[in-house]
């Protein structure tokens, strides 16, 4: 409930920065500088995590030394960086498949024709530029957030004890919504094939991730266990590998289909130890398996009409659970923020 903290602020805040913060002789338009900075925000909040914790594991690191904390920090958002853009050179061969795959689904599932086309809100490149420095800026917050726990930090960092700021997880979830409102707007795709392209076009950097986070796990595991012992985050319990009994298989499945966080696995009691399922020790990973349940109930309220509305939606509230739906409004938020700009100016 602490991420609610901010939310009134916030909420007022991205309402207003359509009419605030965009006039050109008060804001610098970055162009390809903002463009540069934001297309590495996605790989910067999956990779960081693991990359800290292999870091203390393999290297004889200590957490009282100024030049070792800022080595560590700065060398783990330079390999992020580089890992970025490795991810966009796989990225086109993504593409492809997704392409293929949406073209497959429109097909079979197109858009009703009693869903409405109304002509989407447009949004200028200076408003654009605003709202991803403020999920860069967030992103920052998270990693040095993290960078603050005891074990890579003995500096008392302001507004930082040991967690991300508060503010960082509304914004990602209300710029998010803004962003998806506006796509379903734009888009003629059906409930499905939106559905797939979303879930799909962030695939060139979550499938790296995971991969990479494995392989972390499994080298620095070895060399020092206790690394790993992380009540919070990462609990390890088998001191000869982290992922013994064929679970690192079911792991990456559940993570790539952003299933980590619905009940049924607390219901089971599956991995229970670890608090649930988790994408490896890459724990930054939960907020995709909000994002996307989240993005799923949005696209089939918005996109289906009739009963079949009423039918997915109900489906999918079951199976995410309660647990998940309680950030939901913060996500929704944005979506309402997209609505009443584009009231307000029609």
């Amino acid at each position: 409930m602490l991420q609610y903290g901010h939310v009134v602020f916030l909420f007022l805040l991205l309402i207003l920065s359509r009419y605030i913060f965009v006039s050109t002789n008060r804001l610098p338009a970055y162009g390809p500088k903002m463009q540069f900075l934001n297309r590495y925000s996605l790989a910067i909040f999956l990779f960081h995590f693991p990359i800290l914790f292999f870091a203390i594991a393999v290297f004889n690191y200590d957490s009282t030394n100024l030049a070792h904390q800022g080595a560590l920090l700065c060398g783990t958002l330079i390999v992020c960086y580089l890992l970025g853009r490795v991810c966009f050179v796989i990225k086109p061969w993504f593409d492809t498949k997704q392409s293929k795959f949406l073209g497959f689904i429109d097909a079979r599932h197109p858009r009703s024709p009693s869903i409405s086309v109304t002509k989407p809100l447009q949004i200028t490149s200076l408003h654009s530029d605003l709202l991803s420095l403020v999920k860069l800026i967030a992103t920052l917050c998270v990693v040095l957030g993290h960078f603050s726990f005891d074990r890579f930090t003995n500096l008392n960092i302001p507004g930082f004890p040991g967690a991300a700021p508060r503010f960082a997880v509304p914004t990602f979830f209300m710029v998010s919504g803004y962003f998806l409102m506006m796509s379903i707007d734009r888009s003629k795709l059906g409930a499905s094939a939106m559905l797939v392209r979303r879930a799909f076009s962030m695939y060139y950097v979550v499938i790296p991730a995971l991969f990479f986070t494995l392989v972390l796990d499994a080298v620095g595991y070895r060399v020092d266990p206790s690394g790993y012992e992380f009540a919070d985050y990462y609990i390890a319990q088998h001191r000869e590998r982290p992922y013994p009994d064929g679970q690192a298989l079911g792991i990456f499945v559940s993570s790539a289909l952003y299933l980590n966080e619905i009940w049924i696995f607390n219901i089971l009691d599956v991995r229970s130890h670890m608090g649930g399922m988790r994408a490896y020790s890459n724990d930054p990973f939960w907020f995709m398996c909000y994002l996307i349940p989240f993005s799923a109930i949005l696209v089939a309220y918005r996109l289906l009409d009739g009963i079949k509305r009423y039918v997915v939606m109900a489906l999918l509230l079951l199976v995410v659970g309660p647990p998940v739906l309680l950030l939901a409004p913060l996500f929704f938020s944005g979506a309402l923020a997209y609505i009443i700009h584009k009231r307000l100016e029609a």
